[in-house]
């Protein structure tokens, strides 16, 4: 099964952890320059396949993904609801899941234009 992979601690160290700074520079795999998603070199994880059977919009899809999360982080301010604290405690389902569902506000950030215009 694709999905047992990924949990093999003959390949990856401790893998029932939430750990993601594995696939930052330095971490387990390699650095992010080293980590090959498409499985050319070795195969540790096949999120899009593997070989002739790859899917030929990998590349795109995680370009649209970056973008997506940039776009999140730039045009919204991110704060845990009050009096709820971040618990990154996990529970298995059809993937690790977190236990306690994170509960964030988002506001849209005011430019400093608006800002200026305001006062």
């Amino acid at each position: 099964m694709v999905a047992e992979m990924g949990l093999d601690p003959e390949v990856w160290e401790d893998p029932m952890a939430f750990k993601p700074e594995r696939f930052l520079s330095g971490g387990e795999c390699g650095g992010a320059e080293g980590f090959d998603l498409t499985g050319s070199r070795e195969i540790k994880m096949m999120p899009f396949g593997v070989g002739r059977s790859i899917c030929p919009g990998s590349g795109l899809a995680v370009l649209h993904l970056e973008y997506f999360v940039a776009n999140l982080v730039w045009k919204f301010e991110w704060r845990a609801v009050e009096g709820d604290d971040v618990d990154l405690s996990e529970k298995q389902e059809f993937t690790v899941v977190m236990k306690n569902p994170l509960q964030a506000h988002l506001s849209p950030r005011v430019k400093e234009e608006q800002k200026k215009g305001s006062t």
